[in-house]
């Protein structure tokens, strides 16, 4: 019998299949959205595990190094176990029942060793293996395993007990989330170098198997000195920058040679990167553009990054702007301050069912997911902050502070809140139907604009807006005719009587605009993305395209687009090419894509 059968079908499915009447109640019962009021009531959400009390919950002590690191090995198998678990995972989506039940019995004779693999396999394409992965863990987790490892990486890095920064490069593979995995590579920072000379099992993990010891290895000898020393660990020097070279893995190699240039400043690494580009991920790729526009200023003719078959021709076009200017650069005079990450992040919906689904994840520089929630309902905007943090909008009465996990860390009540915007000094902008509010970082209103008119004349709602470098604050209404771009002073005062700039698309979708500093303004109309002069409100380049609900002006020139409508989020150039795209599964679309 087909597995198919023991699946659970999705409520939009379940409501396409239903008879209409069906349909209707069933979207009628959807609760309606909280009321908003035109002030914010911060709240908190109920505090996870102290480390205290995760590592009780395993019978651990944040003072007994020998036991915490007896924990982590116990976490740990071998590379060929692991192989052996990854087989068994499989099975979970076999078609016969029976070898889906015995797939998960073998797993839980793994013990603790086999939940970093599971948590992973709760993210398969297949849902079958998801949904058995989830399972299984569920029977096996009787302590917080995931909330305990990361207490036990940050008392091991306070104690430095002997073989902890052995026990943690064998773990690092099997971290139950993207997260426990950072810590874990930033422990391994802190233990590279006891009485200055470098650990002999990040030295040993050079050479290692596996590309994520490797990686962490650099790394680790890498960074964390003093800013004063540029090569901090010098007997390992030589043997690292070798290792490196010769590493086969693209994504490990870039990650040793971009931690070499930054951290070293020196010159010799920069070409070997420029080598690289026809087989660096796209996120690489931007991150390398990123210093390169510094140190040049514009790109040289042909060394667009476009589409992935001129890359080769973008790389030579570098490589002949290195050659001639390359001599002149400095970078440890540089002043380098990076503004791509590599990171894209993305808001995504289901707008079929009515049931508010909806995902909010980041792909890093690799491409690859590094975290992802579905927890939230009906996320209008989601932006991660310096912090970490993921400032969003939702369910059209509340702006949220949110971790990775998708845990609300603080709530404020607002009347139809569209966007958020973190300021400089702590503060928020926060833009709303009918206001526009000012908070100081404490939460505090500092200032409030109504668009309610007391004469009771009717008044367009404000569509999308925001805060411009200079501290004034703009947005955009639905006006038909006339102004329909205004501008609040410092104090939130309507200076001058706006200006016509287009018309933002009004078809049930939220939709963002971006600034291009503080003259010009990109906006989602319904046919394109269009750039207005704010003095003038004359248009500028512009982009054809069905219905866009989010744009992003990037450092190296291009414009990032998202649509709804297309269920893509898409780069394109100043000449319109496109040179990536991105498209959401799983029947959610993309709402909103954000570069950092």
């Amino acid at each position: 019998m087909s597995r198919s059968i023991f699946r659970l079908a999705p409520l939009a499915l379940l409501l396409a299949l239903a008879p209409a009447a069906a349909q209707k109640e069933a979207l009628i019962l959807q609760p309606p959205p909280p009321p908003g009021g035109p002030t914010a009531v911060p709240t908190t959400a109920t505090p996870a595990l102290s480390d205290d009390e995760a590592l009780k919950s395993a019978g651990l002590s944040a003072t007994d190094g020998t036991k915490l690191i007896g924990y982590l090995k116990l976490r740990t198998v071998s590379d060929v176990d692991q192989g052996k678990i990854q087989t068994i995972i499989k099975k979970l989506g076999g078609d016969l029942f029976d070898v889906r039940i015995k797939a998960g019995e073998e797993l839980e004779l793994f013990g603790p060793a086999a939940i970093g693999l599971l948590k992973a396999a709760e993210k398969d394409p297949d849902p079958e293996i998801a949904y058995q992965a989830g399972r299984v863990l569920k029977r096996m987790e009787k302590i917080p395993h995931a909330a305990v490892s990361a207490a036990a990486v940050r008392a091991v890095v306070k104690l430095k007990p002997p073989e902890a920064a052995s026990a943690l490069l064998a773990f690092l593979p099997l971290s139950d989330s993207e997260a426990l995995s950072e810590d874990i590579r930033g422990a391994l920072v802190a233990l590279a170098a006891p009485n200055g000379k470098a650990d002999p099992a990040i030295v040993a993990a050079l050479t290692d198997p596996s590309a994520v010891r490797r990686s962490a290895a650099y790394i680790a000898l890498i960074e964390g000195g003093p800013a004063t020393e540029r090569i901090r660990i010098k007997d390992s020097y030589e043997q690292l920058k070798a290792a490196v070279r010769k590493d086969t893995d693209p994504e490990t190699k870039f990650r040793g040679l971009w931690s070499l240039l930054h951290t070293t400043r020196e010159k010799e690494f920069l070409p070997d990167m420029l080598a690289m580009i026809p087989q660096l991920s796209r996120g690489r790729i931007w991150q390398l553009e990123d210093l390169l526009l510094q140190l040049a200023g514009e790109h040289p003719e042909g060394g667009r990054f476009g589409k992935p078959e001129n890359l080769a021709k973008a790389k030579d076009a570098w490589a002949a702007w290195w050659e001639k200017k390359g001599g002149a650069v400095d970078l440890v005079k540089l002043a380098y301050k990076p503004r791509v990450l590599g990171f894209t992040d993305l808001v995504e919906n289901d707008y079929r069912s009515g049931t508010g689904m909806s995902r909010v994840a980041s792909l890093g520089p690799d491409l690859k997911e590094k975290w992802q929630f579905t927890n939230s309902r009906n996320p209008w905007d989601a932006r991660v902050q310096p912090d970490g943090k993921i400032l969003m909008v939702e369910n059209y009465s509340q702006v949220t502070d949110r971790d990775t996990n998708g845990t609300i860390l603080k709530t404020r009540n607002l009347n139809q809140p569209l966007a958020a915007q973190s300021l400089p000094n702590g503060g928020l902008v926060v833009i709303c139907r009918q206001f526009v509010y000012e908070f100081d970082k404490e939460g505090a209103q500092t200032w409030m604009y109504s668009r309610v008119n007391p004469a009771g004349q009717p008044i367009q709602d404000i569509l999308a807006g925001r805060r411009l470098p200079n501290g004034d604050t703009i947005f955009i209404t639905m006006e038909q005719a006339g102004a329909n771009c205004f501008r609040l002073d410092l104090k939130g005062k309507l200076v001058g009587k706006g200006i016509t700039v287009g018309k933002l698309q009004n078809n049930g979708f939220i939709v963002n605009m971006d600034n291009i500093g503080d003259d010009s303004i990109l906006i989602c109309e319904s046919d394109k993305v269009a750039e207005y002069d704010l003095k003038t409100g004359k248009a500028g380049w512009k982009y054809a395209t069905t219905l866009p609900t989010s744009v992003q002006r990037l450092p190296n020139g291009n414009t990032l687009i998202a649509s709804s409508n297309q269920n893509r989020a898409f780069e394109v150039d100043p000449s319109g090419d496109v040179v990536w795209e991105y498209k959401a599964k799983d029947g959610l679309q993309v709402s909103k894509a954000y570069r950092r």
